[in-house]
């Protein structure tokens, strides 16, 4: 039969080994951690010189369209998705909430 001193001592062993192991994980996980944005901060931002689409829209967060852009025309919808502004080579129109033109520019 093994003596109580005995006892704790293998118990106080394992104790320390496992303690040793969870300061080994934990020092690995941290100098992972600190790593990450090391790894981010040597890549080089990709700055593109020229963007090429048929056409741009935003959306707001719900989804819906509010402003497009594309080779005739630049528009800027409301909520409702009513078309309120928009430029093309006629000229410069604003619309009420109904769609109804409100203002036009000067014609050439």
């Amino acid at each position: 039969m093994m003596s109580e001193t005995t006892v704790v001592d293998a118990r106080l062993d394992k104790l320390e080994q496992d303690n040793r192991r969870l300061k080994l994980t934990v020092g690995a996980l941290l100098l992972v951690l600190a790593a990450v944005p090391l790894i981010g901060a040597v890549m080089p931002e990709q700055v593109l010189n020229v963007v090429q689409a048929r056409r741009v829209e935003v959306v707001d967060e719900n989804g819906n369209l509010r402003t497009l852009m594309d080779g005739k025309t630049i528009a800027y919808l409301d909520e409702n998705r009513v078309t309120r502004a928009q430029l093309y080579a006629a000229g410069f129109f604003l619309r009420d909430e109904n769609g109804n033109v409100v203002w036009r520019s000067p014609e050439h």
